[in-house]
């Protein structure tokens, strides 16, 4: 079965508004913890469920390049999804430049923007 992921701009929007911000070299990250009651498009979403959601500047790489940092924030994003909490909404976002780097980059700034996000220094 496929994972639930952020779908609608609204759900990005919330995230963004009122989620925690850590960022590296490579992406940003914003995480919100979901409250018990949110609905989507009238269904109630499982409180139990993580939902990420993934983004890639259009005007910089162009569809193969987007497709591959996509590719490459879901790789990263697996390898940490088990310290994330259940009930959480995040965005991972690539924050730019021609050169895509390699996945190891990706790990490395997830890694240190969920540390500050759950020790709670983020901003």
């Amino acid at each position: 079965m496929k994972p639930e992921t952020l779908k609608f701009n609204f759900e990005f929007s919330r995230v963004y508004r009122y989620g925690k911000f850590a960022g590296g070299k490579v992406l940003s990250v914003h995480m919100m913890r979901r409250y018990p009651g949110v609905k989507q498009s009238g269904y109630s979403v499982n409180p139990r469920v993580i939902r990420p959601g993934f983004c890639a500047n259009k005007r910089v790489l162009g569809a193969v390049g987007r497709n591959r940092v996509r590719r490459l924030l879901r790789e990263a994003y697996r390898s940490y999804e088990d310290q994330i909490p259940k009930g959480t909404d995040i965005v991972l976002t690539y924050k730019g430049g021609k050169d895509i780097p390699p996945l190891d980059a990706f790990k490395e700034d997830l890694a240190k923007a969920l540390d500050k996000l759950l020790k709670g220094k983020a901003q």
